[in-house]
């Protein structure tokens, strides 16, 4: 009988530890799963988001160009991408990098350049903000920019797209110098040496 409850008691064990290793070796937690089994979405995690990579970095220092037909006209937009080599470092809620993306967007006619950033917000307000902008070794300059009209704070827009496109065709490097919310101002270095754009 005491063989009997022995053995019992060493299955029992032997059961709880493969478990765990399965567990472990998964890297899968059993523990808080309820039975309602309400799907998570992507943006309800960092971690889901990190693995996701919803929205692919681009090369950094390379003009990336992208051609899109939009609509039953047949209307077509034409973009250019580039992104900062040098990551900017934030402080809480915006910790962990954060990488920021210059790109022209030519969409009926008209030519629009803006700057995104991964994480953060830029300091601004529907009425607009300013820029500090230098190309190559010349000096910095005010040029203004507009919130975008969907509210996405990490999003600015440049009033004056066509002068700036122009100057970043003719400079190797642009220099931007932007205020973001509770972080203070940082400045962000773009290559602009390779620009091909005839839009």
């Amino acid at each position: 009988m005491k063989s009997l409850v022995y053995l019992s008691s060493l299955l029992i064990f032997l059961n709880c530890f493969s478990n765990e290793k399965s567990v472990a070796s998964t890297g899968i937690a059993l523990v808080g799963i309820t039975a309602s089994n309400q799907s998570v979405k992507p943006e309800q995690t960092s971690s889901t988001r990190a693995m996701s990579g919803a929205k692919p970095t681009l090369p950094s220092g390379k003009w990336t160009y992208e051609k899109k037909v939009v609509d039953k006209s047949g209307s077509t937009v034409y973009k250019a991408s580039i992104t900062s080599p040098t990551p900017l470092t934030f402080s809480f809620p915006y910790a962990g990098g954060s990488v920021a993306t210059l790109t022209i967007r030519h969409k009926e006619d008209d030519n629009f350049l803006y700057l995104e950033i991964s994480r953060g917000q830029f300091n601004r307000t529907f009425q607009g903000g300013n820029a500090r902008i230098a190309f190559d070794n010349q000096p910095a300059r005010n040029y203004p920019f507009s919130a975008a009209e969907n509210g996405r704070a990490n999003i600015i827009f440049f009033d004056d797209a066509a002068k700036l496109i122009s100057l970043m065709k003719k400079a190797q490097r642009m220099t931007i110098n932007v205020e973001f919310y509770a972080q203070g101002r940082r400045t962000i270095d773009f290559s602009t040496a390779t620009l091909a754009w005839n839009h």
